[in-house]
């Protein structure tokens, strides 16, 4: 008999021990699991019904979606001014709304504490997700704040009529915008050498949100000059009902800007001239009736009767000038009113030379 013939049977005996074994080691192990399976199914029942108690709010959150920029009017700011869909019910204040005309940032771990304090039902979807909330507001015209601080400046008896100047122009005060646009002058100060002014303006005023900026400038006096109503073109004779009077600021006043009617009345305009603006002498020339070696026609009054001669112009004149003219017949020069085209009034003593 062979070795091998000898060993198979030892072997055989061998392997069925072993599977043996194997079976009944996972027959020993499967019976404790289903003995614990079967104990245990009364706690996970209990489990059950503790995690359906947990769920059961979550089931009742409100859905909601994040705004992107919010405008608020309001001096507070609510839920749904942070979140879309959020019912009437659950629109609850959440914080102070920033100053007129700022902007404050909700970010993402700010806004999900507040989903979870008032029920609703988001999360963010990134670190990045943020509302911005701004103030909604008006700002105050720079007018507006020098037309209060020339009214506080007059209300002092120093001045009669002045015009102000802002320094800082650039200034900004936001005034919300279901408030009067109302501003308070304080601590007023002028001084006379410098002719400058410094300020505080609230607004609004007697608001407890009011905002105050300080302000500078300076004071301007105004005087009455004359000045054209209409544009006119070059060669234009002035007429009264050309005129009209326009408030200006003194400082701005040349040398050669003409303060009187009287100087504009009657003169011919050298260039095209706009309305509303200071006319300066070089703008004007005087409205000549006479030319020097015109012949013109001298007349004199007595009580009764009209003297004429003729004579020649030795200078040029507008109406109203006093020239000299010479008389053609007597040779003899005098002197006489232009009183209108190529016509020289003489007085008594003229009336000699007429002769």
């Amino acid at each position: 008999m062979r070795a091998s013939d000898k060993t198979a049977p030892r072997n055989a005996t061998r392997n069925a021990s072993r599977q043996l074994r194997m079976y009944g080691l996972g027959f020993a192990v499967l019976v404790p699991v289903l003995a614990i399976g079967l104990a245990a199914t009364p706690v996970s029942a209990q489990q059950s019904t503790t995690r359906d108690r947990v769920l059961a709010p979550a089931a009742a959150l409100l859905p909601v979606s994040l705004q992107n920029v919010t405008m608020v009017q309001e001096r507070e700011v609510r839920l749904s001014h942070l979140f879309a869909g959020v019912t009437d019910d659950k629109n609850s204040i959440v914080d102070h709304a920033p100053l007129p005309g700022e902007r404050r940032i909700y970010t993402a771990s700010h806004l999900y504490a507040l989903a979870r304090q008032h029920g609703l039902d988001w999360r963010p979807n990134s670190p990045l997700d943020k509302v911005a909330i701004e103030r909604a507001s008006v700002i105050v015209p720079t007018e507006e704040i020098e037309r209060e601080i020339r009214d506080a400046l007059a209300s002092q008896d120093r001045f009669e009529e002045i015009d102000v100047d802002l320094f800082n122009r650039g200034v900004r005060i936001h005034i919300p915008t279901d408030r009067p646009m109302t501003m308070r002058v304080e601590q007023l100060s002028y001084d006379a050498r410098s002719q400058r002014f410094q300020a505080t303006i609230t607004a609004p005023a007697n608001d407890p949100e009011a905002q105050s900026v300080q302000v500078t400038g300076r004071v301007y006096t105004l005087v009455d000059v004359p000045v054209l109503a209409r544009a006119v073109l070059p060669g234009a004779v002035i007429q009264q009902s050309d005129i009209v009077w326009k408030k200006v600021r003194q400082v701005s006043l040349a040398g050669n800007i003409v303060a009187q009617p009287e100087e504009i009345i009657g003169a011919v305009t050298r260039r095209p001239l706009a309305p509303n603006r200071p006319l300066r002498t070089t703008d004007l020339k005087p409205n000549l009736l006479i030319t020097r070696n015109d012949r013109v026609t001298i007349v004199a009054y007595t009580a009764n009767m009209r003297l004429t001669a003729t004579g020649i112009a030795m200078q040029n004149g507008a109406e109203g000038d006093v020239v000299q003219v010479t008389n053609t017949a007597s040779k003899k020069t005098i002197q006489g009113r232009v009183i209108g085209p190529n016509l020289v009034e003489v007085g008594t003593r003229g009336q000699v030379a007429l002769n």
